[in-house]
């Protein structure tokens, strides 16, 4: 049986099922996406409960950033999301809004006849009525930089996410996600790297619903400019 890169090495589709609570506000999301196999994935989520009661924009990490079993890994850096598989992992997050609240959210994935399904769950809470996120104000979250690493029998990602509002001012998400295998699976670990993620959301004029089309690309890559201890 095919396991880790080899079962990612064709097209495949994704789905989300997210449900969330921001405020004491409920709401769920649905989408369906697709990866060519190239470290650029798309979806197109909507609000099964009608609006969504945050910005689009605040809530693009949770629908997509958690695929990073899509992410393109050059063969020198160990693809620990792709080598979780079969099976899968869990990715559990923290994003903490500069000056506002706290988002967390627990994903779970399940790989079956090439559709990766993600099952999330989003609570939410802090959050200014007034601010940003909750009156829908910002315009776009800006590419970033991830830095992942080891801890227990899993890996740790850190990040300061840029996140851009009308007025053309910056709101910085603090964001640590910690990601493990299924099951106590042992996967090879992954030496210290990056992640380069950009997202880019627009609109679909034929849908009438509250959406969002969304395109990630997430790139791996080695931080050391000259070898070191540590790289070798």
């Amino acid at each position: 049986m095919a396991s880790g890169r080899a079962l990612f090495q064709y097209p495949m589709t994704s789905k989300i099922e997210l449900n969330g609570e921001i405020n004491g506000k409920k709401f769920k999301v649905a989408g369906e996406g697709f990866t060519p196999n190239s470290g650029r994935f798309n979806m197109h989520a909507y609000c099964t409960t009608g609006d969504l009661p945050m910005s689009w924009v605040v809530i693009a990490s949770p629908l997509q950033y958690g695929f990073h079993m899509f992410a393109h890994y050059p063969e020198d850096i160990t693809h620990f999301f792709q080598e979780c598989f079969p099976g899968s992992y869990t990715l559990d997050r923290t994003l903490r809004m500069e000056g506002d609240g706290t988002l967390t959210t627990h994903h779970e994935y399940i790989l079956k006849d090439g559709c990766v399904t993600s099952k999330t769950t989003l609570n939410a809470s802090g959050f200014d009525p007034k601010g940003a996120t909750m009156t829908k104000s910002f315009v776009e979250q800006l590419p970033c930089t991830i830095e992942i690493f080891a801890e227990g029998n899993g890996i740790r990602l850190l990040s300061h996410v840029p996140y851009l509002k009308k007025d053309g001012t910056l709101q910085i998400g603090y964001q640590d996600c910690i990601v493990k295998p299924v099951g106590g699976k042992k996967v090879t670990q992954p030496k210290y790297h990056f992640l380069h993620t950009q997202i880019i959301q627009k609109k679909d004029v034929n849908d009438t619903r509250d959406h969002i089309v969304q395109t990630e690309l997430t790139v791996a890559s080695n931080p050391w400019q000259e070898p070191s201890a540590s790289a070798v």
